[in-house]
């Protein structure tokens, strides 16, 4: 693999894996919900929009990190051969 396309890879893939990151985190705690039968915002329901979010920004971390590791594993290939 080229250099130029390994250090877009780790770049690319650590920032997707790290914003997948945060979303996957701030819709698991839920900070701008409230309801009538509990104190904390993070005992509330979830409601299905807001779990389908959760869980597709879950799996592209996954894929991100994925990728990350891919790419900081992966030999350059000599031209001589």
């Amino acid at each position: 693999m080229e250099p130029r396309v390994r250090g877009w890879l780790v770049a690319g893939s650590a920032l997707i894996a790290l914003v997948g990151a945060i979303v996957t985190v701030v819709y698991f705690f839920q900070p701008w919900r409230s309801c009538d039968y509990e104190d904390t915002s993070a005992g509330c329901a979830m409601l299905p929009a807001d779990a389908t979010v959760m869980a597709l920004a879950a799996v592209v971390t996954l894929v991100a990190v994925g990728v990350f590791v891919f790419a900081l594993l992966v030999k350059e290939r000599s031209a001589v051969g």
